[in-house]
Protein backbone atom coordinates (compact mmCIF):
# COMPACT_ATOMS: atom_id res chain seq x y z
CA UNK A 1 0.00 0.00 0.00
CA UNK A 2 1.24 3.49 -0.88
CA UNK A 3 0.50 6.36 1.50
CA UNK A 4 1.07 10.09 0.99
CA UNK A 5 1.77 12.13 4.14
CA UNK A 6 1.13 15.86 3.74
CA UNK A 7 2.95 17.74 6.50
CA UNK A 8 5.86 16.08 8.32
CA UNK A 9 6.50 18.61 11.10
CA UNK A 10 5.11 18.31 14.62
CA UNK A 11 2.56 15.51 14.79
CA UNK A 12 3.18 14.69 11.13
CA UNK A 13 6.59 13.32 12.10
CA UNK A 14 4.87 10.84 14.42
CA UNK A 15 2.70 9.73 11.50
CA UNK A 16 5.88 9.16 9.48
CA UNK A 17 7.42 7.04 12.22
CA UNK A 18 4.25 4.94 12.60
CA UNK A 19 3.87 4.49 8.84
CA UNK A 20 7.45 3.25 8.60
CA UNK A 21 6.63 0.55 11.18
CA UNK A 22 3.44 -0.57 9.39
CA UNK A 23 3.94 -3.79 7.45
CA UNK A 24 0.96 -2.98 5.23
CA UNK A 25 2.62 0.18 3.91
CA UNK A 26 4.95 -0.52 1.00
CA UNK A 27 5.93 3.02 0.05
CA UNK A 28 5.71 6.39 1.79
CA UNK A 29 5.49 9.73 0.03
CA UNK A 30 6.08 12.89 2.09
CA UNK A 31 5.04 16.40 1.06
CA UNK A 32 6.14 19.47 3.00
CA UNK A 33 6.87 23.10 2.12
CA UNK A 34 9.92 23.02 4.42
CA UNK A 35 13.16 21.65 2.97
CA UNK A 36 14.41 21.02 6.50
CA UNK A 37 11.38 18.86 7.27
CA UNK A 38 11.85 16.93 4.04
CA UNK A 39 15.50 16.31 4.90
CA UNK A 40 14.51 15.08 8.34
CA UNK A 41 11.94 12.77 6.73
CA UNK A 42 14.56 11.30 4.40
CA UNK A 43 17.00 10.84 7.26
CA UNK A 44 14.31 9.05 9.27
CA UNK A 45 12.94 6.93 6.42
CA UNK A 46 15.57 6.77 3.65
CA UNK A 47 13.15 5.03 1.29
CA UNK A 48 10.58 7.83 1.52
CA UNK A 49 9.94 9.88 -1.63
CA UNK A 50 9.72 13.58 -0.82
CA UNK A 51 8.30 16.63 -2.56
CA UNK A 52 7.32 20.22 -1.80
CA UNK A 53 3.99 19.78 -3.65
CA UNK A 54 1.66 16.93 -2.69
CA UNK A 55 -0.02 17.10 -6.10
CA UNK A 56 3.10 15.50 -7.60
CA UNK A 57 2.14 12.10 -6.17
CA UNK A 58 -1.49 12.27 -5.05
CA UNK A 59 -2.68 10.19 -8.01
CA UNK A 60 -0.11 7.45 -7.35
CA UNK A 61 -1.12 6.53 -3.80
CA UNK A 62 -3.83 4.47 -2.10
CA UNK A 63 -4.48 6.88 0.75
CA UNK A 64 -3.56 10.34 2.05
CA UNK A 65 -2.83 11.63 5.55
CA UNK A 66 -3.10 15.39 6.18
CA UNK A 67 -1.05 16.58 9.17
CA UNK A 68 -0.70 20.26 8.31
CA UNK A 69 -1.82 23.19 10.55
CA UNK A 70 -5.54 23.11 11.35
CA UNK A 71 -6.39 26.20 9.31
CA UNK A 72 -5.20 24.45 6.11
CA UNK A 73 -7.10 21.17 6.55
CA UNK A 74 -10.25 22.02 4.61
CA UNK A 75 -8.62 23.35 1.43
CA UNK A 76 -6.22 20.42 1.15
CA UNK A 77 -8.85 17.82 2.06
CA UNK A 78 -11.31 19.03 -0.57
CA UNK A 79 -8.56 18.96 -3.20
CA UNK A 80 -7.48 15.44 -2.24
CA UNK A 81 -11.08 14.25 -2.40
CA UNK A 82 -11.26 15.54 -5.98
CA UNK A 83 -8.71 12.80 -6.67
CA UNK A 84 -11.02 10.28 -4.91
CA UNK A 85 -8.41 9.22 -2.37
CA UNK A 86 -9.23 7.75 1.07
CA UNK A 87 -8.33 10.38 3.61
CA UNK A 88 -7.09 10.68 7.18
CA UNK A 89 -7.18 14.29 8.40
CA UNK A 90 -5.65 15.30 11.69
CA UNK A 91 -7.99 16.84 14.24
CA UNK A 92 -9.72 19.19 14.13
CA UNK A 93 -11.17 18.47 10.71
CA UNK A 94 -12.11 22.15 10.40
CA UNK A 95 -12.54 25.25 12.54
CA UNK A 96 -16.10 25.84 11.27
CA UNK A 97 -19.00 23.38 11.29
CA UNK A 98 -20.06 24.26 7.75
CA UNK A 99 -16.54 23.56 6.47
CA UNK A 100 -16.36 20.23 8.30
CA UNK A 101 -19.75 19.31 6.86
CA UNK A 102 -18.54 20.21 3.36
CA UNK A 103 -15.56 17.86 3.67
CA UNK A 104 -17.72 15.10 5.11
CA UNK A 105 -20.36 15.41 2.38
CA UNK A 106 -17.71 15.54 -0.35
CA UNK A 107 -16.15 12.32 0.95
CA UNK A 108 -19.59 10.70 1.18
CA UNK A 109 -20.46 11.73 -2.38
CA UNK A 110 -17.08 10.53 -3.64
CA UNK A 111 -17.51 7.22 -1.87
CA UNK A 112 -14.14 7.14 -0.11
CA UNK A 113 -13.47 6.67 3.62
CA UNK A 114 -12.84 9.77 5.73
CA UNK A 115 -11.07 9.22 9.04
CA UNK A 116 -10.31 12.13 11.37
CA UNK A 117 -7.41 11.98 13.82
CA UNK A 118 -9.33 11.74 17.07
CA UNK A 119 -6.53 9.56 18.30
CA UNK A 120 -7.78 8.69 21.76
CA UNK A 121 -10.70 6.69 20.38
CA UNK A 122 -7.97 4.14 19.61
CA UNK A 123 -6.41 4.31 23.07
CA UNK A 124 -6.62 0.89 24.81
CA UNK A 125 -7.46 2.66 28.08
CA UNK A 126 -10.43 4.50 26.57
CA UNK A 127 -11.60 1.29 24.92
CA UNK A 128 -11.40 -0.53 28.27
CA UNK A 129 -13.43 2.21 29.98
CA UNK A 130 -16.03 1.84 27.22
CA UNK A 131 -16.19 -1.89 27.91
CA UNK A 132 -16.79 -1.21 31.60
CA UNK A 133 -19.56 1.26 30.81
CA UNK A 134 -21.25 -1.06 28.31
CA UNK A 135 -21.13 -3.85 30.89
CA UNK A 136 -23.08 -1.62 33.30
CA UNK A 137 -20.29 -1.48 35.86
CA UNK A 138 -21.03 2.07 37.02
CA UNK A 139 -24.79 1.91 36.59
CA UNK A 140 -26.37 5.00 35.06
CA UNK A 141 -23.72 7.60 34.13
CA UNK A 142 -24.17 10.87 36.00
CA UNK A 143 -21.30 13.02 34.79
CA UNK A 144 -17.79 12.97 33.33
CA UNK A 145 -14.90 15.26 34.20
CA UNK A 146 -11.79 15.75 32.03
CA UNK A 147 -8.48 17.57 32.56
CA UNK A 148 -5.87 18.00 29.80
CA UNK A 149 -3.19 20.36 31.07
CA UNK A 150 0.47 21.13 30.35
CA UNK A 151 2.99 23.96 29.98
CA UNK A 152 2.89 24.45 26.15
CA UNK A 153 2.74 23.75 23.25
CA UNK A 154 1.25 27.19 22.56
CA UNK A 155 -0.46 27.63 19.19
CA UNK A 156 -0.50 30.80 17.14
CA UNK A 157 -3.71 30.40 15.13
CA UNK A 158 -6.00 28.19 17.24
CA UNK A 159 -6.84 28.59 20.92
CA UNK A 160 -6.33 25.93 23.56
CA UNK A 161 -9.89 24.67 23.20
CA UNK A 162 -9.45 23.87 19.51
CA UNK A 163 -6.00 22.41 20.19
CA UNK A 164 -6.71 20.14 23.17
CA UNK A 165 -10.46 19.81 23.79
CA UNK A 166 -11.21 17.76 20.63
CA UNK A 167 -9.60 14.80 22.40
CA UNK A 168 -11.93 14.96 25.38
CA UNK A 169 -15.04 15.90 23.41
CA UNK A 170 -14.48 12.84 21.21
CA UNK A 171 -14.05 10.61 24.28
CA UNK A 172 -17.18 12.03 25.93
CA UNK A 173 -19.28 11.37 22.81
CA UNK A 174 -17.79 7.88 22.41
CA UNK A 175 -18.25 6.83 26.03
CA UNK A 176 -21.59 8.43 26.89
CA UNK A 177 -23.29 7.71 23.56
CA UNK A 178 -25.92 10.39 23.98
CA UNK A 179 -27.11 13.34 21.94
CA UNK A 180 -25.75 16.73 22.98
CA UNK A 181 -28.40 19.25 24.07
CA UNK A 182 -26.35 22.35 24.93
CA UNK A 183 -22.83 23.64 25.50
CA UNK A 184 -21.19 26.41 27.47
CA UNK A 185 -17.59 27.62 27.17
CA UNK A 186 -15.45 30.10 29.05
CA UNK A 187 -11.75 30.93 29.06
CA UNK A 188 -9.06 33.62 29.07
CA UNK A 189 -6.13 34.87 27.00
CA UNK A 190 -2.95 35.59 28.96
CA UNK A 191 0.12 34.87 26.83
CA UNK A 192 -1.40 36.13 23.55
CA UNK A 193 -3.87 38.65 24.89
CA UNK A 194 -3.43 40.93 21.85
CA UNK A 195 -4.40 38.06 19.54
CA UNK A 196 -7.28 36.92 21.79
CA UNK A 197 -6.09 33.31 21.71
CA UNK A 198 -7.23 31.66 24.94
CA UNK A 199 -4.60 29.74 26.95
CA UNK A 200 -7.05 28.16 29.38
CA UNK A 201 -10.63 27.10 28.72
CA UNK A 202 -13.52 25.29 30.40
CA UNK A 203 -16.23 23.53 28.43
CA UNK A 204 -19.54 22.19 29.75
CA UNK A 205 -21.61 19.76 27.69
CA UNK A 206 -25.21 18.83 28.51
CA UNK A 207 -26.37 15.48 27.14
CA UNK A 208 -29.79 13.92 26.94
CA UNK A 209 -30.88 11.71 29.85
CA UNK A 210 -29.64 14.30 32.38
CA UNK A 211 -25.93 13.50 31.83
CA UNK A 212 -23.22 16.17 31.80
CA UNK A 213 -19.50 16.54 31.07
CA UNK A 214 -17.00 19.17 32.15
CA UNK A 215 -13.69 19.67 30.28
CA UNK A 216 -10.73 21.74 31.53
CA UNK A 217 -7.87 22.39 29.08
CA UNK A 218 -4.78 24.56 29.44
CA UNK A 219 -1.29 24.98 28.00
CA UNK A 220 -0.42 27.32 30.89
CA UNK A 221 -0.21 24.87 33.81
CA UNK A 222 2.73 23.62 35.92
CA UNK A 223 1.81 19.94 35.59
CA UNK A 224 1.11 17.62 32.69
CA UNK A 225 -2.30 16.12 33.44
CA UNK A 226 -4.34 13.65 31.39
CA UNK A 227 -7.22 12.73 33.67
CA UNK A 228 -10.78 11.51 33.26
CA UNK A 229 -13.39 10.71 35.90
CA UNK A 230 -16.76 9.07 35.33
CA UNK A 231 -19.33 9.03 38.12
CA UNK A 232 -22.32 6.72 37.96
CA UNK A 233 -25.20 5.60 40.12
CA UNK A 234 -23.33 2.46 41.28
CA UNK A 235 -19.58 3.00 40.86
CA UNK A 236 -16.95 5.48 39.64
CA UNK A 237 -14.06 5.24 37.16
CA UNK A 238 -10.80 7.19 37.15
CA UNK A 239 -8.54 7.01 34.08
CA UNK A 240 -5.14 8.64 34.63
CA UNK A 241 -3.16 8.36 31.41
CA UNK A 242 -0.04 9.75 33.10
CA UNK A 243 0.08 6.86 35.57
CA UNK A 244 2.80 4.31 34.90
CA UNK A 245 0.68 1.49 36.31
CA UNK A 246 -3.00 1.01 37.08
CA UNK A 247 -4.12 3.69 34.66
CA UNK A 248 -7.77 2.73 35.24
CA UNK A 249 -9.35 2.30 38.66
CA UNK A 250 -12.94 1.25 39.26
CA UNK A 251 -14.15 2.50 42.63
CA UNK A 252 -17.05 0.76 44.34
CA UNK A 253 -18.12 4.04 45.88
CA UNK A 254 -21.43 5.84 45.80
CA UNK A 255 -24.42 7.10 47.69
CA UNK A 256 -27.36 4.83 48.57
CA UNK A 257 -30.80 5.65 49.89
CA UNK A 258 -31.50 3.88 53.16
CA UNK A 259 -35.25 3.45 53.64
CA UNK A 260 -36.12 2.91 57.27
CA UNK A 261 -39.42 1.97 58.82
CA UNK A 262 -42.19 4.49 59.12
CA UNK A 263 -41.43 4.93 62.79
CA UNK A 264 -37.94 6.30 62.03
CA UNK A 265 -38.16 10.11 62.45
CA UNK A 266 -35.74 11.01 59.64
CA UNK A 267 -36.82 8.58 56.94
CA UNK A 268 -35.54 8.35 54.29
CA UNK A 269 -31.80 9.14 54.54
CA UNK A 270 -28.67 8.59 52.50
CA UNK A 271 -25.64 6.43 53.19
CA UNK A 272 -22.22 6.91 51.60
CA UNK A 273 -20.73 3.61 50.41
CA UNK A 274 -16.99 2.82 50.40
CA UNK A 275 -16.10 -0.47 48.74
CA UNK A 276 -13.24 -2.14 46.90
CA UNK A 277 -11.04 -0.60 44.22
CA UNK A 278 -10.40 -2.67 41.09
CA UNK A 279 -7.79 -1.95 38.43
CA UNK A 280 -8.39 -3.87 35.16
CA UNK A 281 -5.57 -4.84 32.86
CA UNK A 282 -5.12 -2.54 29.87
CA UNK A 283 -3.47 -4.00 26.80
CA UNK A 284 -0.31 -2.34 25.53
CA UNK A 285 -0.80 -0.77 22.09
CA UNK A 286 0.18 2.56 20.55
CA UNK A 287 -2.99 4.51 19.63
CA UNK A 288 -1.42 6.03 16.49
CA UNK A 289 -0.56 2.62 15.12
CA UNK A 290 -4.08 1.44 15.93
CA UNK A 291 -5.44 4.47 14.07
CA UNK A 292 -3.30 3.62 11.04
CA UNK A 293 -4.48 0.02 11.20
CA UNK A 294 -8.08 1.25 11.04
CA UNK A 295 -7.22 3.57 8.14
CA UNK A 296 -5.59 0.76 6.16
CA UNK A 297 -8.60 -1.47 6.80
CA UNK A 298 -10.91 1.31 5.59
CA UNK A 299 -8.87 1.64 2.38
CA UNK A 300 -8.99 -2.12 1.80
CA UNK A 301 -12.64 -2.75 2.65
CA UNK A 302 -14.39 0.64 2.54
CA UNK A 303 -15.66 0.18 6.11
CA UNK A 304 -16.66 3.12 8.29
CA UNK A 305 -13.78 4.20 10.54
CA UNK A 306 -14.04 4.42 14.30
CA UNK A 307 -13.10 8.12 14.18
CA UNK A 308 -15.50 8.92 11.36
CA UNK A 309 -16.11 12.15 9.49
CA UNK A 310 -19.64 12.18 10.86
CA UNK A 311 -18.28 12.21 14.41
CA UNK A 312 -15.81 14.95 13.46
CA UNK A 313 -18.64 17.18 12.24
CA UNK A 314 -20.43 16.77 15.59
CA UNK A 315 -17.22 17.59 17.48
CA UNK A 316 -16.64 20.68 15.33
CA UNK A 317 -20.21 21.84 16.00
CA UNK A 318 -19.72 21.47 19.75
CA UNK A 319 -16.40 23.33 19.73
CA UNK A 320 -17.60 26.13 17.45
CA UNK A 321 -20.61 26.80 19.66
CA UNK A 322 -18.51 26.52 22.82
CA UNK A 323 -16.14 29.13 21.40
CA UNK A 324 -19.10 31.37 20.57
CA UNK A 325 -20.29 30.93 24.16
CA UNK A 326 -16.81 31.77 25.43
CA UNK A 327 -16.69 34.99 23.41
CA UNK A 328 -20.13 35.91 24.83
CA UNK A 329 -19.23 35.50 28.48
CA UNK A 330 -20.15 31.83 28.88
CA UNK A 331 -23.77 31.85 27.71
CA UNK A 332 -25.59 28.52 27.39
CA UNK A 333 -26.11 27.58 23.73
CA UNK A 334 -28.61 24.92 22.70
CA UNK A 335 -27.59 22.74 19.76
CA UNK A 336 -29.99 21.93 16.95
Amino acid sequence: MKILLIGSGGWGFNHLRALAANNEVEKIFVADISDDMLMRARNTVPSAITTRDYRDYVDEVDGVIIATPAETHVEIALDVLEHKKPLLVEKPLALKTQQALEVYERAKATGVPLLVGHLLLYHPGVIKVKELLDAGEIGKPYYAYFQRLNLGKIRRFENVMWSLAPHDVSIALYLLGRKVKAVRGYGRSFVQKDREIEDVAFLDIEFEDDVMAHIHVSWLDPHKVRLMKLVGSDKMIVFDDMAQEEKIKLYNKGVNWDIYGSDFPYSPSVAVRYGDIFSPRVRNAEPLKEEHRDFVECIKTGKKPVASGELAVEITKILENAERSMKNGGERIELQ
